[in-house]
């Protein structure tokens, strides 16, 4: 019975790593996939708790990245290479924190092939449920396939689900936070290496607003 029951607990722990395996190359075939991505733009929706926030996201390699939001209307975040800028309308107030170069480095770093090399280093990767197209959720038409991502330590997100579209872009990221909260992001409309200029990250906040500078951490400079 012994050399039976051993059998079967290594062809369960092949069959482990074989998925480890897959999961893992399929994973480096998007990192690879976005390391071809010089630009894209994409209508956004980010759900926490029972906030929703909706937008327009561009990104541009190496380090740029702006959000205008149509909910809460006039709502904008800027990140220019060196200031990380978020104009909050309702309060007529804009944060502004500085970087450097390294700094603004890790900020830019999740929306590009580094950013999922990071995630490849910090994260154990295995498919959700299957290696194939899953519903992107239940009853929905709409194919993708589905990455579960586990920290290996002690990081902002515990977890990380990445759904990947037919066309090897994300489609969404779903993470839970070490204090259990949960935040969803939606990209739809997604267009890619369009030429986005570098003036489209160029952001001057509203005059009459109060400007709070280094609203995370004492300046860099």
């Amino acid at each position: 019975m012994v050399p039976i029951l051993a059998c079967i607990l290594l062809a369960g722990a092949r069959g482990a790593a074989q998925e480890i395996m897959s999961s893992e190359k399929f994973f480096a075939g998007l990192s690879a996939s976005y390391g071809s991505v010089k630009d894209y733009e994409a209508a956004v929706t980010i759900t926490q708790g029972k906030t929703v926030s909706r937008g327009r996201i561009s990104y541009k390699t190496p380090m740029y990245l702006r959000i205008d939001f149509d909910d809460p209307k006039g709502q904008v975040i800027a990140f220019d290479g060196e200031m990380f800028t978020v104009f909050v309308p309702q309060y007529e107030v804009v944060l502004e924190q500085k970087y450097k170069k390294k700094g603004a480095g890790a900020i830019a770093a999740m929306a590009n092939s580094q950013g999922l090399t990071i995630m490849q280093r910090s994260y154990n990767i295995a498919f959700l449920a299957s290696s194939g197209p899953v519903p992107l959720d239940d009853g929905s038409r709409e194919q993708v396939v589905k990455l579960k991502l586990t920290a290996r330590g002690t990081t902002g997100y515990r977890q990380l689900v990445l759904a990947v579209s037919k066309d090897n872009l994300i489609r969404r990221i779903e993470g839970v936070q070490t204090s259990g909260e949960k935040i969803t992001f939606d990209f739809t409309n997604i267009r890619t290496n369009q030429g986005v200029p570098d003036s489209r990250f160029d952001y001057d906040p509203p005059a009459y607003a109060n400007v709070i500078p280094d609203f995370l951490f004492d300046s860099e400079e």
